[in-house]
């Protein structure tokens, strides 16, 4: 009886320890049967809805541009040296969406892909806001019209040490951060 026990106790631990790897299988395998979405680059709009500091109160302004939420998803992103914001901004979005498959969107959404609408917000630095470059921060997303809000937020963060060849502006260790979230709908 205590053997069995023993037993049962290795499986219920090799299953916890696999149970990731197997998952991970599973979506690969899946992912499979699936075949690549159409790329809409040329349906593709940008909306920039504000670049003022936004309130909780006002950061929707106007008509919502997704009516029908599926998700939200998060990321954050920094450029160390350079006190770049878009590489930031870029590095934040690619966080928030590069740890998903969605296969069932031409199911979810009417119209798939062509018909996917995205809301980018964006916190970011106000200090390094003018380098901001949405046109760049737009090309993470594959597909969807995608509509940015901006608001004051992320940090700057001492990278400990200002290096010139990397970017760095002349004396500068600031590390800019941006924060994402990326709602996904229709």
């Amino acid at each position: 009886m205590q053997q069995r026990a023993h037993c049962t106790k290795f499986l219920i631990s090799l299953c916890w320890f696999f149970f990731p790897t197997i998952l991970l299988l599973l979506r690969v395998v899946n992912s499979f049967e699936i075949t690549s979405p159409p790329q809409a680059q040329q349906h593709r709009s940008i909306l920039l809805l504000s670049l003022k500091k936004m309130s909780s109160e006002d950061r929707c302004e106007g008509s919502p541009h997704v009516d029908k939420v599926l998700f939200i998803e998060c990321g954050f992103g920094n450029d160390s040296h350079g006190q770049d914001a878009t590489k930031a901004a870029v590095r934040a979005c690619r966080n928030a969406i590069e740890f998903n498959s969605i296969p069932s969107i031409r199911r979810l959404v009417p119209g798939g892909y062509d018909e996917l609408k995205l809301d980018v917000l964006l916190a970011v630095p106000p200090k390094y806001r003018d380098t901001l470059d949405l046109t760049r921060v737009q090309e993470v997303f594959p597909y969807g019209s995608i509509r940015f809000q901006i608001q004051d937020g992320g940090m700057i963060a001492p990278s400990g040490i200002a290096i010139e060849s990397l970017g760095d502006k002349k004396g500068s260790d600031d590390m800019v951060v941006v924060c994402a979230a990326v709602t996904v709908g229709h």
